[in-house]
């Protein structure tokens, strides 16, 4: 990390007058742009998803389907050719070679064991934003492969009630996955991303409830509605995952970020009311980012002139000065965002340079934590899309 030294640049310091710092809390949102943007042209996108078990079952239904009419067709063979016997001929039959009259036997049609999911609603969960949903261009396809499940292990935990009773509670513990396959194609036949999703690929542990019994804990436990339900959570989550790689990497998309701004409490003696004013504009000028941007870059441009005015009686040696130390951190923490939102990041490069220098590591009640990160991130998707 660029400014990994400042990761605690601003960390919580508790003075006598640490009452007087004031916090206005916006979350920003923005356009993020992506950081592997696709090729000029592809605008459109659709999505398509496979489920392993899906395949398998609906052969075993066709396949039951096939039996189910030869085992009709056989017994009405069987029947014409049994009816067309006299009635002689039928006893004597069933005298000597024990025949009986034909029975219809049909197959046991196939009961699903694993939770089958509808494309459909799978793939509508899948929003690429900026793109236009349309056949013909790139495609997403999700993979819902064999969901796995551990046999349940029974538990028992003890505990005591206030007479000092032996009390048990029975429970059942399994582990599991879904695991879940993703790709990006391209019109022209690449493929962009082709990748596992993590989270999917380790088994995770889950407990059943408590109950004073292992009879009431028998009853109640059913494996295939639990199997049901922890594979749809897993693909419902999966999906949200999966739509927040594709967004992130490869789309304009909807973001959005908590942001701090920094002021003081004005008091008789000292008159923080210019700073005051700067906290609350530079609030409403955030609100406006996204629908109205130059509005908004306006106001926090007039922020940040009042916030580099007010750095310059900065004194980092009297505690009790208006702007000591600990305000100057602050008010850095403010040009920094500001800056960030302005795209000014060779200023917001100067500005951790300055708080380096001026060494305000314990004197902001915020954090510069992650900020330089969200700073080369930014600076990054711009350069890669311009």
């Amino acid at each position: 990390m660029k400014y990994f030294t400042l990761a605690l640049a601003a960390l919580a310091f508790i003075t006598t007058n640490a009452q007087n710092v004031k916090r206005e809390s916006v979350q920003v949102e923005y356009i993020s742009r992506p950081s592997e943007p696709l090729p000029a042209g592809v605008t459109t996108y659709n999505v398509v998803v496979n489920q392993s078990y899906r395949d398998q079952f609906e052969a075993e239904l066709q396949q039951w389907e096939i039996d189910t009419q030869l085992a009709q067709e056989t017994y009405a063979a069987e029947m014409e050719a049994y009816n067309a016997k006299g009635t002689g001929a039928k006893i004597l039959e069933r005298a000597l070679l024990d025949e009986k009259k034909p029975q219809l036997v049909l197959p046991r049609k196939p009961v699903a064991t694993e939770r089958i999911f509808e494309p459909g609603i799978i793939s509508s969960k899948i929003d690429m934003q900026g793109m236009t949903r349309i056949e013909g261009g790139a495609v997403v396809t999700i993979e819902i492969l064999n969901y796995e499940a551990s046999d349940p292990v029974e538990g028992r935990r003890e505990s005591r009630d206030k007479e000092g009773n032996v009390l048990y509670k029975y429970y059942l513990a399994m582990k599991y996955r879904q695991p879940i396959r993703f790709t990006l194609e391209l019109p022209d036949g690449s493929i962009v991303i082709d990748e596992m999703l993590t989270s999917s690929e380790d088994f995770t542990n889950y407990t059943s409830d408590n109950y004073t019994s292992k009879s009431a804990l028998n009853k109640a436990w059913d494996q295939m509605a639990v199997n049901n339900r922890l594979s749809q959570m897993s693909v419902e989550a999966g999906c949200i995952a999966i739509n927040s790689i594709l967004n992130d990497r490869f789309c304009f998309s909807k973001k959005t970020r908590p942001m701090t701004i920094y002021h003081a409490k004005t008091k008789k003696k000292v008159d923080y009311t210019d700073l005051n004013n700067a906290a609350l504009d530079m609030k409403m000028a955030m609100e406006k980012y996204l629908d109205k941007p130059a509005e908004a870059a306006e106001g926090i441009r007039a922020c940040v002139a009042v916030w580099e005015q007010v750095l310059t009686e900065a004194d980092f040696e009297n505690k009790k000065a208006r702007i000591n130390r600990k305000m100057a951190g602050l008010l850095y923490l403010n040009l920094i965002n500001a800056n960030i939102w302005l795209e000014d990041y060779d200023r917001v490069d100067a500005l951790f340079d300055e708080m380096r220098r001026l060494d305000t590591k314990k004197s902001a009640d915020g954090t510069a934590d992650g900020l330089d990160t969200f700073s080369e991130d930014q600076r990054r998707r711009k350069e890669i899309n311009s």
